[in-house]
This record gives C-alpha cells, sequence and structure tokens, in this order.
C-alpha cells in the first residue's frame, strides 16, 4: 500500500501524471489510479489505497471540483486529518474545505524540484510523521523560494527575450558588437541544456512568447458571441436547412472562446516543450513566436511527433501546433487540433478551437458539430452522461465529412453504451468508429490513426461477441487482420474464433494500447466466464 493517495478528476489524468511521478522521483511512494492492473477491482482498489493512505492529495481543478467523488474522497481525508490540497486551477475550492490551505500549482510546470514541489514536501512530511504542519514555516520559505524564482527570471529569461524581440540586441550591459536573434536563441538553449532555466522560467517564458506565437489580444475578447439564428415558427419553410443542421445550428464557439482556448493550450503546453529532452523540439518552440520561422518550426514539431509516437509530449506538440496554426490561419493547425482531439477526447477545449477551425474553412456542420461535442464533453465531466450522450448523438451525423472527430465521438459513444452493458448499441457504435477509422487511414496514414483503428476493431469485436454475436465477431476479426493486421483482443477469443471459422487466424494477440491505458474500460472489456458466452 501506498503512503500517499491522489484523488483527482478523471479527464485530468494527464495532467496528474506530472505531479505523481514528480512526488515518485523525491521518494514518496504514491497511489493513483494508473497502478490498477487489469482485472482488478476498480471500487475495492480505490476504497483499499484510499483508507491505507497516510496523505490524500486533493488536486482541485475545474472538472473535480464539481466531482462527487473527489468532494467525498476529500471529505473522508478532512475528518481523519489527511486531507492535503493542491491547486491546478484557479477555482472556487467547495464548500467544506476552503478552510485548508490548498498549495498554488497553477504556474508549476511539472518539475520535481520546483519550489511548489519543495513546499508541498514539507506538508506531506508532516502527514507521513503524524505531526502538525507549521504553518509559518511554510509561509517563509514559499516567500523566499518564490522571490528567488521571479528575480532569476527577471535576470534571465526576459532580458534574453526582449532583446530577442528587439531584432537581437541586448538590453543590459550591450557588447562590443552586435548579437543577433540567433545568437539569443543559442543562449537560451544553451540555458535550457545545462538546466539553468527553471520549470518556472519555463512558464515565465512561454508568456512572453505568447503574443508573438498566437498576436496581440484584440477588441474581439470583449466582443460578445455572435447570436445564434432565431428558429423559425412552426410550420415555417427551412429554406432547405434540415431539422438536423438547424439544431446544430444554436451550438457555436465565438472568437473569443476561441482565443481564451488557445491562450491557455499554448500556456500550459509550450512551456513543457522548451524543457523538452529534444533540442529541435526546444528550438522550434522557440520560433513559433516568429513570423519568419514559425511555419517551419511548426512542421518541425509535427515531423517530430510522427516520428515519435511513444513520447509523452506528443499530445503538448499537436496541442501547441494546433493552437498556434490556427491563429495564424496555417493549414497544419486544423489537422494538429483533430490528432489532438483524438488523443484528448475530454478536453473541451480542443473541441472548441476545432470547431472554430472547421468555421474558418466553411466547413459550417462539422463546426457545428464539434461545438456539440464540446458541450457534450463538458456535461460528461460534470457526471451527467445522459445529457452528454443524447449531445454527441446530434453531434454525429454532422461531423460525417470530418472522419476523424466522427469516429471520436462514435468510439466514446460506444464506450458509453459498454458502460452499461449494452453490447448491441455499442457494437453499432464501434463499427462506425472502425469504419471512420479506415477512411482516416486511407487518406492520412499515421501511427496514431493505426493504433485508434486497432483499438476500435478490438471493441467491436468484444462488443459483437458480447451481444451473442460470436460468428460476427470472429468474421470481423478476420477481415480486420487481413486488411489491417489487427491483433486479437484476448487469446480465448482467437482460440474460440479459430474453432468457430475454421481457418486459421494470426496468433497475435495484445490489447491496444489505447485501451491498456484506462483501467475503466480494461475492466469493461475483460473476457466474461466461458459459460455465459454462446458456443
Amino acid at each position: 500500500m501506498a503512503e500517499i493517495f491522489i484523488s483527482y478528476a478523471s479527464e485530468d489524468r494527464n495532467r496528474v501524471r506530472p505531479l505523481a511521478e514528480a512526488l515518485q522521483e523525491r521518494g514518496f511512494s504514491v497511489w493513483w489510479d494508473r497502478s490498477l492492473a487489469a482485472g482488478h477491482d476498480y471500487t475495492a482498489e480505490i476504497e483499499r489505497e484510499l483508507n491505507a493512505a497516510k496523505a490524500v492529495i486533493v488536486v482541485w481543478t475545474q472538472s473535480s471540483a464539481a466531482s462527487t467523488f473527489v468532494r467525498d474522497e476529500a471529505g473522508r481525508a478532512r475528518d481523519e486529518g489527511r486531507l492535503v490540497p493542491v491547486l491546478l486551477d484557479a477555482v472556487q475550492i467547495p464548500l467544506g474545505f476552503g478552510a485548508f490551505q490548498a498549495e498554488d500549482f497553477t504556474r508549476w510546470n511539472g518539475g520535481a524540484n520546483a519550489p511548489q514541489m519543495q513546499i508541498l514536501e514539507e506538508a506531506l512530511k508532516a502527514k507521513l510523521e503524524g505531526r502538525s504542519v507549521d504553518g509559518a514555516a511554510v509561509a517563509r520559505k514559499r516567500r523566499r523560494l518564490m522571490a528567488r524564482v521571479r528575480l532569476v527570471s527577471l535576470l534571465t529569461v526576459i532580458a534574453l527575450v526582449v532583446g530577442i524581440a528587439a531584432g537581437g540586441r541586448y538590453l543590459f550591459d550591450p557588447p562590443q558588437t552586435e548579437v543577433t536573434q540567433a545568437d539569443l536563441q543559442a543562449e537560451l538553449l544553451r540555458l535550457l541544456a545545462e538546466g539553468r532555466l527553471t520549470p518556472e522560467q519555463a512558464i515565465q517564458l512561454a508568456e512572453i512568447l505568447e503574443s508573438g506565437a498566437l498576436g496581440q489580444q484584440t477588441a474581439s475578447l470583449e466582443a460578445p458571441a455572435p447570436a445564434a439564428e432565431e428558429a423559425p415558427a412552426p410550420g415555417a419553410p427551412m429554406d432547405g436547412m434540415s431539422t438536423r443542421s438547424m439544431e446544430a445550428s444554436f451550438a457555436s464557439v465565438s472568437e473569443a472562446e476561441f482565443d481564451a482556448e488557445a491562450r491557455e493550450t499554448y500556456r500550459n503546453a509550450v512551456s513543457d516543450l522548451l524543457r523538452h529532452p529534444d533540442s529541435g523540439v526546444r528550438q522550434a518552440a522557440l520560433q513559433l513566436s516568429n513570423d519568419q520561422t514559425r511555419d517551419l518550426a511548426m512542421q518541425a514539431m509535427w515531423d517530430y511527433a510522427a516520428a515519435h509516437p511513444d513520447d509523452p509530449a506528443r499530445d503538448k506538440i499537436y496541442l501547441v501546433c494546433g493552437a498556434v496554426g490556427e491563429a495564424n490561419d496555417n493549414a497544419l493547425g486544423q489537422r494538429a487540433l483533430e490528432m489532438a482531439a483524438n488523443l484528448e477526447p475530454q478536453d473541451a477545449g480542443v473541441w472548441r478551437m476545432l470547431s472554430r477551425s472547421y468555421n474558418r474553412t466553411n466547413r459550417t456542420e462539422a463546426a457545428q458539430g464539434a461545438a456539440l461535442v464540446s458541450e457534450a464533453v463538458t456535461a460528461q465531466n460534470r457526471g451527467e452522461t445522459e445529457q452528454a450522450e443524447a449531445q454527441l448523438e446530434r453531434a454525429l451525423p454532422s461531423l460525417r465529412d470530418a472522419p476523424e472527430a466522427a469516429a471520436q465521438v462514435a468510439t466514446e459513444l460506444g464506450e458509453i453504451a459498454q458502460s452499461r452493458d449494452d453490447w448491441g448499441v455499442a457494437s453499432t457504435r464501434f463499427a462506425e468508429a472502425y469504419s471512420a477509422r479506415e477512411r482516416v487511414v486511407r487518406q492520412r496514414p499515421n501511427a496514431e490513426a493505426a493504433e485508434a483503428l486497432e483499438a476500435d476493431a478490438q471493441q467491436l469485436v468484444i462488443a459483437l461477441d458480447r451481444s451473442g454475436r460470436s460468428r460476427e465477431a470472429c468474421e470481423r476479426l478476420r477481415q480486420a487482420q487481413e486488411a489491417h493486421d489487427v491483433a486479437a483482443p484476448d487469446a480465448e477469443l482467437l482460440q474460440r474464433c479459430q474453432r468457430e471459422l475454421r481457418a486459421p487466424l494470426r496468433p497475435r494477440v495484445e490489447l491496444a494500447p489505447r485501451l491498456q491505458a484506462d483501467p475503466e474500460i480494461r475492466q469493461r472489456i475483460a473476457p466474461a466466464p466461458t459459460e455465459q458466452r454462446t458456443p
């Protein structure tokens, strides 16, 4: 059993991962639901770990503040004196928890040695040792560390970046010869390579570079969202607009909403990329703020992500390319946002940016569909599954000309049906997702599309089998293997299909990486007892 339990909303999983890893790097024993093994009883495992932990970190975000599960876990930790709250978003902490000092991680960038981690360590050690936290000592340490970070940021990062913006001239103690922008960028990269740029400095740098990458904020931020078209009176002609399109027309994304999402996305992602291990990625992250180098920098980042599908920063690369590309009308931006929507389907902001992108390229119906998906994701993150499912059902037909987005929506609908054991509906939705993925693979083959296609094929086979259509499941597996070399989801199903079809199938058995990564999905699709299966 771990000493520290992390409580958070499931849609924040990728944001919480760096916190768990940083704590482990500092020597703490940590449990979060990524630790679940396939086949474990999900609820019972959480209950055991929560009861055993000596400290419970509750990660407050927009999503977790609205989560019943997180509030329940936080309430138990509070009542038992084990609560250690952390803020990832600047949110109003739910009633009953505001009296507890929450460490501000809203500007943290994942560094295990960052000041925020040093301060958090003080509170955790006190909990683990069974003593009270010395609030005054922690406050003094917080002031000292954060003052040091601000000072170093001013003396290093700002001077260098302002020098770049000024056309390659130092502002303080200029040397005898003029220094070029390339020289200053090389100096920044040297600081990164030598570990002299802290996570907080990377955040500072991202904020300074933001205006160059996304443009200055304009009056559009203050402008009201475009008014939705007024629905015609009952019986009035619709001028050729279908009922579905008319309903979808009420979903839209304003320029102000897009700008806010793009800026938040850029700040959160590019600060990580400025500390990326690959120097080419770091260089490209800097060059995104320069009109002359932006397009080449975006292409370099895209090429890196395509060549390194296992890089944990891949989602951030696509997010940055999407936000910057869309803000600057670069065609690569839309493709990057579609990739990001598949990697981060529970991020409503990605769907809002994608909606604006489709609208910019005159794909009005797809734009409406993406806006509906953003509303569905928001509802689902609040635990309103029925409302989310209804919105996704409305969105799916509008995305027929956007196969990557349509595939993700169909997959989500399949997983919702799967969660209530409605295997018939699940098989229909996974079939739609698989068909859309095949279009994507034919049009733009890439590792991410192939991985998603295999996951949908496996979920389709499992859903058909669970719904009593075993022979059809086996036929689907055979077809997917022949067309795309899809692995069987489990050995028992593979053996039954070989007997059923009286033909050899590829012996490769491996659950798709996307399914392996999510313990909830793993539990849902685990093989059912043999006696419940159709012979």
